[in-house]
């Protein structure tokens, strides 16, 4: 039997003879190894193809051959990871972490910075987001079934668009001249969900082909639909209360069960051209939907409508608690998110100069059209209970049960709260590249051209028909925390607004209320950046130099709300508010590359980045409560952020397997924006006004290092290891500007100070197994009033194990286990005995069949 895949045969050969060029793009060695073998078969007896290696191969080739300091990840490793989106598959390089929403990775977080500060763009465009006030892209809305290769870049070149703080994260999808002849991959998959108990299906097709040497097609699909649920506790503290002062106490605690039914739904078609070796011309093509049907039953215990008194050590009686002192809600909504990129574009070789050019357009949309909440007060009598916050979740206790039947509750209102986003960029870019004998020169220009669109509503409804909660009754749902009592169905909920929805209105003075939650944070925006640099190329002997300047002029414009609410809620007024703004930004940089003898390369950067305020922040808004004595503002005044970076790595590469690197990297970030709350406003006497505003400066200092490698020089049998590890060290520092808390000093939001990856893998005989582990230690969330409401994200480790088993070259079976160390998300409050939030999500377990022609 043999097998004459031109891929297989060039891995397997560099393999072999132990090569040490690095494998340069998979496509062109496929085809010289081709080339030199095109007339042998090969024994199957005698050749492996080894997917991890062939895709650490590819990584490390890539960043070997990088100018720019960046990591990558290519597309065999995305299904050697129980990964189901790019967010999740980027925490496994260097320098890289992941913020979750419901256990799944959402935003990537870039050397400890905020995700808001990178960028994020799919095969050379930017890509929007559906947030509605932040700048961050959130990853987990593409699976990574629909990409071929995914890059950061953590230092970018003057030829880089410059908003990239943090870095710069490259999704690239597959061209068909990756691959040589033709290529058709499937999979199938189930998996199963600890918690929920259901199991969820997953399928990927992926083909691509070329025609007549010149004219390639790349097609990928893929679906999943995923059930699974979470358990989560929130506690809610304050120093407030007058029968304990001093202490800070558990003031209010809810239960919240979770069941969710996420699907996403990806699709990607690329077309090349090659019609000789001077013009290259291409369409890329990338959709990704992602939708969420949401469905949250909570239970609320306000311990503070009783009066506490301290019987020990964090031990509290609980008398005379009223009767409507516990809540229970029903939470519904379907959230639907749809991300779409496409870009033109070519490349031709004149005689004294090289031209690309692109042209592209993305679209991202968020629609949650439906979400609504039945809100329930208890309906008995007075009772008494115990609080003991000694643990790291309060428990409580009560001498009376009836909060645990739904037939004791009363119906309080519903909540409407409906959410469109629509984000919209064209851009153009062309570049000019004129090469000498040892030198380059690159200019180019940059548009951009950005509309967003954010409308928000919310509104109360409590006037109309009585709503029975046993009528929607169901059995006690599962909760690792404590007891729901009753559970709510949804369906029932949903069923009974359709029937009886148009009968329910607002209270008179629910008015303002109303008003302020459905036009507050609604604005139109438009920004249009316009980018141009030149950058040279110089190669002294084993040295590169790159160095240049970008220049982004900004020009702004935003139109928002400005809602006045009357002290007794029952009127207001709006008025319309524009701001604009225009500024430049000069961004030099200065790159070196020196190729040392024995696979060393040393490399040293120093440029200027920039990060534009969010949309939220820098939008015309004004809410103004006078009932609560609250104003929440907008700042068009906002500085974009900037940052002076310098950068230095030292790698040794291992063969064409290997790699051990060690890098070290400085930010000094000026005008780094952070929300602030003050009291002493003389424009709103009185009045607790809430503002984003521009800090004094943050800094961080860091290291990296990194090492992976094939244990090849073991005996055989053993040489089949894979082995790799990763660190990153953060030392960052903050000055809030926060005038209540002056002199103190802040990490970052969001940088941990360590984080930790590590894997041990193994191939051969058929057997591809890997346990891969990400570390992050804690971090701050948000800043309080005072350092016991500072907020903060406990450590957390999450450890993943997957297998693949050959049965024949073409067709292999899958087993993979995500969370096996069923490790929450955990929140706390000013120390970590005081837990603010905890979430439990369980393993996952996935058994798939993987078929490839």
């Amino acid at each position: 039997m043999h097998i004459k895949t031109p891929l297989a045969v060039a891995i397997t050969l560099t393999l072999a003879m132990g090569a040490a060029a690095p494998l340069q793009a998979a496509g062109q060695q496929a085809v010289a190894a081709t080339g030199a073998v095109a007339s042998d078969a090969v024994d199957l007896d005698r050749i492996e193809v080894r997917a991890q290696l062939e895709s650490q191969i590819r990584a490390v080739d890539l960043k070997r051959s990088s100018d720019a300091i960046e990591d990558a990840v290519s597309s065999d490793a995305l299904g050697q990871y129980p990964d189901k989106n790019v967010a999740e598959s980027l925490q496994r390089l260097p320098g890289i972490s992941v913020t979750r929403d419901q256990g799944e990775g959402r935003f990537v977080v870039i050397r400890g910075l905020d995700a808001n500060l990178n960028s994020v763009s799919v095969d050379g465009i930017a890509i929007g987001t559906p947030e509605d006030s932040s700048r961050a892209a959130p990853l987990d809305v593409i699976p990574s079934d629909s990409t071929e290769r995914l890059r950061v870049v953590k230092s970018p070149t003057p030829d880089m668009p410059g908003d990239a703080i943090g870095g710069a994260v490259l999704v690239e999808s597959a061209s068909a001249f990756d691959r040589d002849g033709r290529s058709l991959r499937g999979k199938i998959e189930g998996s199963h969900q600890q918690l929920s108990g259901e199991t969820s299906p997953k399928a990927a097709f992926n083909y691509s082909e070329v025609f007549n040497d010149t004219f390639g097609v790349a097609l990928g699909v893929n679906y999943q639909k995923r059930k699974f649920e979470s358990d989560n506790t929130e506690v809610e503290y304050d120093g407030e209360d007058d029968a304990v002062p001093g202490d800070v106490t558990a003031i209010n605690l809810q239960h919240r069960k979770y069941e969710i039914e996420r699907k996403r739904i990806g699709a990607n078609l690329n077309l090349d051209w090659r019609p000789n070796e001077d013009s290259k011309y291409y369409l890329r093509t990338l959709y990704s939907q992602f939708d969420d049907a949401e469905t949250r039953q909570r239970v609320i215990f306000n311990f503070d409508d009783a009066k506490m008194v301290k019987t020990g050590t964090d031990q509290y009686r609980l008398d005379g608690m009223p009767k409507d002192s516990i809540d229970k809600r029903m939470r519904y909504r379907t959230k639907k998110e749809n991300t779409f990129a496409a870009s033109l574009g070519g490349e031709n070789k004149l005689t004294n100069a090289v031209v690309d050019y692109r042209i592209g357009y993305t679209r991202t949309e968020e629609r949650v059209n439906d979400e609504m909440e039945a809100r329930f007060k208890l309906n008995g009598k007075a009772f008494n209970g115990t609080l003991d916050q000694s643990s790291r979740l309060p428990s409580y206790s009560f001498d009376n049960p009836q909060w645990l039947d739904n037939s004791n509750y009363a119906f309080d209102r519903f909540v409407l709260s409906p959410k469109q986003v629509n984000d919209k960029e064209h851009s153009a870019q062309v570049n000019v590249r004129f090469d000498g004998d040892s030198s380059s020169i690159k200019f180019g220009l940059l548009g951009r051209w950005r509309d967003r669109d954010v409308n928000v509503d919310e509104r109360e409804l409590r006037v109309g028909p009585k709503v029975a909660l046993s009528s929607w009754s169901t059995s006690s749902p599962e909760h690792r925390h404590g007891n729901l009592g009753d559970g709510m169905d949804s369906a029932a909920m949903r069923a009974f607004w359709a029937a009886n929805g148009g009968q329910y209105s607002a209270r008179p003075q629910d008015a303002g209320g109303n008003a302020m939650t459905s036009l507050e944070e609604d604005y139109v925006a438009s920004e249009d950046i316009f980018a141009s640099y030149a950058m040279g190329t110089w190669d002294v002997g084993a040295l590169r130099i790159i160095g240049g300047v970008r220049v982004e002029n900004t020009q702004f414009k935003a139109v928002g709300n400005q809602v006045d609410v009357a002290s007794n809620g029952r009127s207001f007024t709006v008025t319309p508010r524009v701001a604009n703004s225009s500024y430049t930004n000069v961004l030099p940089g200065l790159h070196l590359r020196y190729d040392a003898a024995d696979d060393w390369v040393l490399r040293a950067s120093a440029n200027k980045t920039v990060s534009r305020p969010s949309f939220g922040d820098i939008s015309p808004r004004v809410g103004y409560s006078r009932g609560d004595e609250e104003v929440r503002l907008g700042n068009p005044e906002l500085d974009p952020y900037e940052s002076k970076n310098i950068d230095l790595s030292v790698e040794k590469y291992i063969g064409s397997t290997g790699i051990v690197s060690l890098g070290l990297f400085h930010k000094s970030i000026d005008s780094y924006i952070v929300q602030t709350v003050r009291t002493n406003d003389p424009a709103y006497g009185g009045f607790d006004v809430t503002q984003p505003i521009n800090g004094r400066k943050a800094t961080v200092r860091g290291a990296e290092f990194n090492w992976q490698q094939q244990l090849a020089f073991l005996p055989d049998g053993l040489d089949g290891l894979l082995v790799g590890a990763s660190g990153t060290w953060l030392d960052t520092k903050f000055d809030a500007g926060i005038k209540d808390r002056a002199g103190e000093d802040f990490t970052l939001p969001r940088a941990s100070k360590h984080v930790y990856s590590a894997h041990i893998g193994y191939e051969k005989y058929g057997v591809s197994t890997r346990l891969a582990a990400v570390y992050r230690s804690e971090y701050l969330d948000s800043i309080g009033k005072g350092r016991a409401f500072d907020i903060y994200v406990a450590p957390n480790t999450q450890l993943d194990f997957s297998l693949d088993y050959k049965f024949t070259p073409r067709v292999s079976m899958y087993f993979e286990a995500q969370n096996l160390l069923d490790k929450p998300l955990e929140l706390y409050q000013g120390t970590r005995s005081r837990t603010l939030q905890m979430e439990e999500y369980g393993r996952t377990y996935a058994l798939g069949l993987k078929v490839a022609l």
